[in-house]
């Protein structure tokens, strides 16, 4: 059995056919069947393929299947976990993954940068940036500091920036 390294695009293509973001078992593997989807959505969110012995994120596979040298991190460009289509794939840093994150779930404004300070009654914006905060300023209206939080935003992350 190869071992980690010597996980290549020909070595995938011989167990597993890439079709629109996922993968299908070429072979049978244990209780999977060649023409099975290969794989299960882990706790994270991504889906886990387990090869040579190892649970392996199939948007990884993909990427080597694609003749790709596998980048420290691989970032899904829509932001969603399950869609390992090709072109939804690209290589990253980390701190370029991090400027693509979410909107978190702890948010109590509901926009990405935007919150509330109470002590000055005002919406206050802010964009973190290789380590730093830029502040987008002080507002009365919400939807104005948004804007001002998304142009802030724009102009620092280029195109890994996202709002929501």
């Amino acid at each position: 059995m190869p071992s980690d390294t010597d996980l290549t695009s020909d070595y995938l293509h011989k167990l597993l056919e890439y079709r629109e973001g996922k993968l299908f078992w070429k072979v049978n593997r244990g209780k999977a069947r060649a023409g099975q989807e290969a794989g299960f959505v882990g706790n994270r969110g991504y889906v886990l393929i387990v090869v040579n012995g190892k649970q392996r994120m199939a948007h990884r596979l993909i990427w080597l299947m694609h003749g790709k040298e596998l980048p420290e991190m691989i970032d899904h460009i829509d932001g969603n976990q399950l869609n390992n289509n090709i072109e939804n794939l690209r290589a990253v840093t980390n701190s370029q993954n991090q400027r693509n994150q979410k909107l978190r779930k702890d948010s109590t404004s509901g926009i990405k940068g935007v919150s509330w300070i109470s002590t000055r009654k005002r919406w206050s914006g802010q964009v973190w940036h290789k380590g730093k905060l830029y502040r987008a300023g002080d507002f009365h209206d919400k939807d104005e500091c948004a804007m001002a939080v998304r142009q802030l935003r724009e102009s620092l992350h280029g195109e890994f920036a996202r709002h929501e």
